[in-house]
């Protein structure tokens, strides 16, 4: 529909020039994302933080260098923008490990930390849109092995390791 002529389009949809209007507002506010993300490699072990780096992009008008995110919901009060909620979640277990709210502008690269029990893990990573039906996006993890977790003689050598070990982990 885009692509065509105006005056074919417009012979087509049947509308006056606010509806028309209405709908070419609609469809330029529409929230497109290409999402991805990289698992951090590493040995899991039971308890200790494994890192997932979502890198968010939105599909932006290049001429328009001043993209308005304000959403097109006419009959929704005050100016709202579009939110995505970042969600791991493992089907079947029934458990979250991670919720996150997001506003993506441009582009937008999150690092995402949760812990996991010992066991072969099947996870999912939702991007879900709070504005728009159809905007979602439902990626499946690789299968992530977790092995049962090292004793430490000490609390406190255990805290140290896990900082030094999360410190070393960086998104592009």
């Amino acid at each position: 529909m885009v692509e065509l002529e105006d005056d074919k389009r417009n012979a087509l949809l049947q509308m006056d020039m606010w509806q028309i209007h209405d709908v070419a507002m609609f469809v330029n506010s529409y929230l497109t994302l290409d999402v991805s993300y990289e698992l951090v490699k590493g040995k899991y072990m039971a308890g200790a933080p494994i890192l997932i780096c979502v890198s968010l992009i939105r599909d932006t008008d290049k001429e328009n260098l001043d993209d308005d995110q304000t959403i097109a919901a006419p009959f929704y009060p005050p100016e709202k923008t579009a939110n995505q909620w970042l969600v791991i979640r493992e089907h079947s277990m029934c458990q979250l490990h991670v919720i996150k709210c997001i506003t993506v502008s441009k582009s937008l690269f999150v690092k995402l930390e949760f812990t996991l029990p010992k066991g072969t893990h099947s996870l999912k990573l939702n991007v879900i849109c709070d504005s728009y039906v159809g905007a979602d996006h439902y990626l499946s993890i690789d299968p992530i092995n977790v092995t049962e977790g090292e004793e430490s003689n000490s609390a406190e050598d255990a805290s140290n390791e896990d900082m030094e070990e999360s410190s070393t982990h960086t998104c592009p």
